[in-house]
Parts: structure tokens; C-alpha cells; sequence
């Protein structure tokens, strides 16, 4: 529930924990701090990057640009696949490129029939739709997905855009420092960024740059050296609702130099900028878990049965041999193509050089990696998205569109989480943009005096979840059926008009 319209907040108690001007020094204090608590999940990302995200960049580990990307622990892509097929999943059945996958309808129950309103929320949507199609909404939201569904959390920045109206940032994980309101959302964000010099001039200008990036910017053999800056972005709870300067807008953004120990800009923003998902969630601990952290033992074992079953292959092809030791005697060597020396005089062989049998049976390890292979897919959802995989020739539409539902009712947490957590806010805060921008038509005057209004999701996987509530009228409307035969009074209690905006709503 929202309004349209940019919204004049009413100033609330501050907290006790907050001053009127973000100070610096507190901010990386307690940036620092929240660092310090992250770091046992930094250890856990590092090796869920290892096995299910390696084009990411690493969490806890630094490589020069060019050589972060290391397979060293993977001797099978399974674990890879599975996180392409979970965020594709989500993409194509949550937010789909090529369809709307959501609508807008006014929360005033008496304007929600009305052909105006209805015409100009469509308006809106279409708007709405357009400019996230045309912005690089998609392409970041791909990454979003893959890094809820691994880490089991992700964030992501939209911002006003000259071009495109919009544009947004997927946040890698190591960027984002979170904190929690009284009620487990996320109401603070601390995230990480790094700038040279020269960047960091060309968005703040000189002036506010501290000597040493002065000195840096005119030395003669000028180096390119990152510098660490910190965006503190949280609701405003001290200001003047009078005024619509950037200090006095209802989100606060402070940007940081860490290095410097102050503040180089203040600004703000009408709508909450910044998105989080977690996948799954714990009480009182801002992070998220995923599926991909039940699938790593298996991984892990996956992995190993790979290893070792291709050194059986490799034996069968190229087999370790036999010959005379020629007078000395070397270790035994069972690796492929091992030469071993033997005293031929102690063995009875037909041959010199003889290829002798240390094998292993390497369809038992591709039964053992099919086994495991499954169990990961299970646990990152791949079935769910991959649904059709299962579909027999015998089946009806009916029943195939059942057996997908059924299977995507199992996402409804993640699935309620997307959408009350990143979906939401997103739409709500392209609105503000286009909005603020003149993109959007004039409102009706029905809206002027009622301006709120609801989205509702209407995507493939939005739906599944209210598949159980369908299905419960569906079978209430069956049992009244049958008495009906016998009792016609009973179907005075009900409303066909409400019967069919319950079935399409």
C-alpha cells in the first residue's frame, strides 16, 4: 500500500543511537564493528563462491584483476549449473522480460471498478514496465537471483538515470553490511565502495578531496591506487517536513571517505534506494541462507567422487605397467601411466612390460556422481524450474500445469520475501522516479482525494503460491454443488460476481 504520489512524511522520535549530522568517525566505528561480526560468514561465502560462483568476485581473498577465477576445487560443473538454472528460474517465472509481471489497482475499494482509475494505472504499469525493460534492470536482477540463491542474500541500488530514467547496481555481498529494524527488516545500509582519485574527482569535485588524493591527482608519475569510500544510506528521522532539500528528504545518504575519517557528501532520497532479499531468514541475524549452503556437503562429496573416478578412467585408458627393475627398485606407482619395476625372476608373467590390474570401476562412480549430482539440483530447486524434465507424453494440459504448481509452491517463502523485500520496493520507487521525471500521465481527478493504490504480481510463480487458496474454493464451491441437489437454498450464499474476481484476481 502506497502513494502515488511523493509523500509528505511526518517527523518521528529520533533514536537515542542517532545525531542530527552523521558523524564520520561514528560510522566507521560502527562499520568496523559490523565487519568484525560478519566474518565467520565470510569464511562460509568464500566457499560457497568455490564451488557454486566462481566468475564472482572472491569474499575474503584478493587477486590481481584477470586471475580471481580458480576451479581448483572442481572437478565436476553441476554445482555451477544448478546456480544458472535457479537464477534463470526465478527470472523467467518471477520477473519475465517478455511479459508483464505485474499490475496496479487503487486501494480504495469503491475506485477499484472505476474505468478512469483502472485505464491510468495501466498507464502507469505499462510506463513502469517499459523503463525497467529499456534500463539494466534485467541484467542485474539475473545477478541478484544467483547471489540470493547462493549466499542467501543479495542487494541491489536503483538510481535516477539521465538516459534511461533508471538504472541499478547489483551489489556484491563482501560491498554490503546490513542492519535490522525492531521488526527484522533492513533498515540500514553500509556499502563499500572504491574510487581513485581521479574518480572520486570527477564525481565530488576537488575541493572535497582530502590531500592526500590532491597529492595523488598532481604528482607527475601519477598513480591509480583505490581508495575506500563508505555509503551510509537510512530513513531521516530529524527534519523539517517543510522543506524539500536533498538534508531534508525522508532517506538520508552520506558518503564517507574511510581513509579520511569524513564526510565528503550528504544528499538524500524521496524512496528507499537500496533492496535486500534473503532467501531464507533467522531471527535477529541479517543475513540470509540459502540453498545453496544445504547443497555444499554434497558438493563436496560430489566433487571427490569425480576426482577419484576420473583417475579410475584415466587408469582403464592409460594403465599403470609393469617391467624388469634392471637391477633397482623404484616405489609402487598406481597413477595412469605409472611405470613400476619388478624383479622378473619373483614373478611368473608371460610378458616383460605388462599392464597389471589396479582399475577401480568407474560406472560405480558414475552411478555415486549421478546420485549426488541429483541431490544438488533437488536442493537449488532445479526440478521446480525444470518441471517439464518430468512430464509424460500421458499427461493432459491440466494435469502438467498441477504438477508445475505443485512444485512451485514449495519457493512461497522465497517467493514472498522477493516480493515484499526487492519487487516492490522496486516498482515503487521507478513510480517515484518517473514520477519526479514527468514521465508518468496526469492522475485522475478520482485518484486527487484517494491516491493510494496495490500491486499485485501476476507472474507464473506469483501464482502458484495463491494455487492453495484456488484450490480450497474450488472445492468448497464442489461440496456446496452436491447440496445443492438436495438443499437449492444453500446457493443464496453465494456471490458469482465475487467468485470470479477470487479466480482472476
Amino acid at each position: 500500500m502506497n502513494n502515488m504520489a511523493v509523500a509528505t512524511a511526518t517527523s518521528e522520535a529520533k533514536p537515542k543511537n542517532m545525531t542530527n549530522e552523521p558523524k564520520a568517525e561514528q560510522l566507521i566505528k560502527f562499520y568496523d564493528r559490523l565487519r568484525g561480526e560478519r566474518q565467520n560468514f565470510e569464511t562460509y561465502w568464500q566457499s560457497l563462491h568455490d564451488y557454486f560462483y566462481i566468475e564472482a568476485s572472491d569474499v575474503n581473498r584478493s587477486y590481481a584483476a584477470g586471475n580471481e577465477i580458480s576451479a581448483a576445487y572442481l572437478w565436476d560443473s553441476t554445482t555451477l549449473e544448478a546456480g544458472d538454472v535457479l537464477a534463470s528460474g526465478f527470472m523467467n517465472y518471477l520477473t519475465p522480460p517478455t511479459s508483464k509481471w505485474f499490475s496496479l489497482r487503487a486501494k480504495n475499494q469503491e475506485l477499484k471498478e472505476n474505468k478512469v482509475v483502472m485505464r491510468y494505472l495501466e498507464e502507469v504499469r505499462d510506463q513502469v514496465n517499459y523503463t525497467l525493460n529499456k534500463s539494466n534492470f534485467y541484467n542485474q536482477m539475473i545477478t541478484s537471483y544467483k547471489s540470493s540463491g547462493i549466499y542467501g542474500t543479495s542487494a541491489m541500488i536503483e538510481e535516477e538515470d539521465i538516459e534511461d530514467d533508471a538504472r541499478c547496481y547489483s551489489l556484491h555481498i563482501k560491498q554490503v553490511l546490513l542492519v535490522e529494524d525492531g521488526r527484522g527488516r533492513v533498515s540500514e545500509y553500509y556499502i563499500e565502495f572504491e574510487y581513485t582519485a581521479s574518480q572520486a574527482e570527477s564525481r565530488w569535485g576537488r575541493e572535497k578531496l582530502s590531500s592526500k588524493m590532491l597529492e595523488e591527482l598532481n604528482a607527475e608519475n601519477r598513480k591509480e591506487i583505490k581508495h575506500k569510500f563508505l555509503l551510509y544510506i537510512s530513513n531521516r528521522y530529524d527534519r523539517d517536513i517543510r522543506k524539500t532539500d536533498k538534508k531534508n528528504l525522508p532517506i538520508q545518504a552520506c558518503w564517507i571517505d574511510v581513509e579520511g575519517k569524513r564526510t565528503i557528501d550528504e544528499g538524500g532520497y524521496n524512496e528507499f534506494p537500496a533492496f535486500c532479499h534473503r532467501f531464507d531468514k533467522r531471527p535477529y541475524i541479517p543475513w540470509g541462507y540459502s540453498p545453496a549452503m544445504k547443497a555444499l556437503p554434497f558438493a563436496r562429496i560430489l566433487n571427490a567422487i569425480a576426482k577419484t573416478n576420473l583417475r579410475a578412467m584415466m587408469k582403464h585408458t592409460d594403465p599403470p605397467i609393469a617391467v624388469p627393475d634392471n637391477a633397482f627398485i623404484m616405489p609402487f606407482n598406481a597413477n595412469p601411466r605409472a611405470v613400476n619395476y619388478y624383479n622378473k625372476s619373483k614373478m611368473d608373467s608371460s610378458k616383460d612390460i605388462f599392464a597389471f590390474a589396479n582399475f577401480g570401476d568407474p560406472q560405480v562412480g558414475m552411478t555415486a556422481i549421478e546420485y549426488y549430482s541429483q541431490k544438488v539440483k533437488a536442493l537449488m530447486y532445479n526440478d521446480v524450474f525444470l518441471a517439464f524434465d518430468g512430464i509424460t507424453k500421458q499427461m493432459n494440459n491440466p494435469e502438467v500445469m498441477e504438477k508445475i504448481n505443485e512444485k512451485m509452491t514449495m519457493l512461497g517463502p522465497a517467493v514472498g520475501r522477493y516480493i515484499a523485500e526487492m519487487l516492490n520496493p522496486v516498482v515503487i520507487r521507478t513510480i517515484g522516479i518517473l514520477a519526479r521525471r514527468g514521465k508518468l500521465p496526469p492522475p485522475p481527478d478520482e485518484l486527487i482525494n484517494s491516491p493510494e493504490y496495490e500491486i499485485d504480481f501476476v507472474s507464473q510463480l506469483a501464482q502458484a503460491q495463491r494455487r492453495s487458496e484456488l484450490n480450497s474454493l474450488v472445492t468448497g464451491l464442489s461440496i456446496v454443488g452436491q447440496m445443492a441437489q438436495f438443499t437449492p437454498d444453500v446457493l443464496d450464499k453465494i456471490s458469482p460476481d465475487k467468485v470470479v474476481e477470487e479466480t482472476w484476481s
